[in-house]
C-alpha cells in the first residue's frame, strides 16, 4: 500500500437526474502512467476534476497517498497543490509571461521566495523544452503547443505528487500534437506519476503502463494497452477500438 499515490473508491457523480459516474474503482502507484480512453460523455473530465475536487463527488473516496481528500476534515487548498493539474486549453494567465505562469504557483501557494520559484521555474521550463528565448513571452506570443508545455512546466514546478491531464492534446493543431507527447513521453520514462485522459492512442500503447476504457460512467475493461484496444473483450470497447489497429498497425507506435 506504500507505493500506491492515488486510490479511488466507489466514486459516483450526478448532475441532476443525469448520472455521470457509477462506481469508478482503481489505483495508481509511484511512477505508474495509466490513460483513460472512452467515447465523449463517457465521464472522464468528470472523474478527473473529482479526484481533486474540482468536482465534488456525491459518494466515494479518494486517497492522495495516505491521506483522504474526500475527509470534509482535510485542508484539501493545501493538498490540492500536491496535485498538477493540465487542462485540455491551457489555463494560462493571460497577462503573465511564460515564466511568470510557472513561477506563480509556487510563490503564491507554496511561500517559496521568488529566487526559489524562479530556479524551480527555470528547472521546469527547460525540462519541457521551453528555451530561454521564450521565458519572457506572453502566451499570446507562443504556439498552442509552447503554451500547453507551459502548463505542463506549471505543474512541474510544484513538486507534485501526480500529474493529471485532461485531453492535454485535443485543443492543438495536428503538427502541434507530437511536441506536447514528446514531452509527456519523457516524463513518463522518468516516473513522474500520471493519470491521462486522451484520445491518442498510439501514446498509449507506447508509455502507459495500463490503459482503462470508460463507457457510460464506468471502468469496463482495463489492462495492458496492447491488449485492451487489439484484443477488447467488451462490446463497447471493441465498436470503439475498431479502426485503431488499422491505423497504427498491430505492431503500435
Amino acid at each position: 500500500m506504500a507505493d500506491v499515490v492515488l486510490k479511488v473508491e466507489d466514486i459516483h457523480k450526478s448532475y441532476g437526474k443525469l448520472e455521470v459516474l457509477k462506481g469508478i474503482f482503481f489505483e495508481l502507484k509511484r511512477g505508474e502512467t495509466k490513460v483513460i480512453a472512452g467515447p465523449s460523455g463517457a465521464g472522464k473530465s468528470t472523474l478527473l476534476r473529482c479526484i481533486n475536487l474540482l468536482t465534488k463527488p456525491d459518494k466515494g473516496r479518494v486517497w492522495l497517498e495516505n491521506v483522504e481528500l474526500t475527509d470534509p476534515k482535510v485542508n484539501i487548498n493545501k493538498l490540492r497543490a500536491r496535485i498538477g493539474f493540465v487542462f485540455q486549453h491551457f489555463n494560462l494567465f493571460m497577462h503573465l509571461t511564460a515564466i511568470e505562469n510557472v513561477m506563480i504557483g509556487p510563490i503564491k501557494v507554496l511561500k517559496l521566495p521568488k529566487e526559489e520559484a524562479r530556479r524551480r521555474a527555470e528547472e521546469a521550463l527547460l525540462r519541457v523544452h521551453i528555451t530561454e528565448d521564450l521565458w519572457n513571452k506572453y502566451p499570446a506570443q507562443l504556439s498552442g503547443g509552447q503554451q500547453q508545455r507551459v502548463a505542463i512546466a506549471r505543474a512541474l514546478a510544484m513538486n507534485p505528487v501526480i500529474i493529471l491531464y485532461d485531453e492535454p492534446t485535443s485543443a492543438l493543431d495536428p503538427e502541434l500534437v507530437g511536441e506536447v507527447l514528446q514531452v509527456m513521453k519523457e516524463l513518463a520514462t522518468q516516473k513522474v506519476t500520471s493519470l491521462v485522459v486522451t484520445h491518442e492512442i498510439g501514446f498509449a500503447i507506447s508509455v502507459a503502463d495500463e490503459l482503462m476504457f470508460m463507457y457510460g460512467g464506468k471502468i469496463i475493461e482495463k489492462g495492458p494497452p496492447r491488449e485492451v484496444v487489439y484484443n477488447p473483450k467488451h462490446e463497447a470497447t471493441k465498436k470503439f477500438f475498431a479502426n485503431i489497429a488499422r491505423l497504427y498497425g498491430k505492431q503500435g507506435a
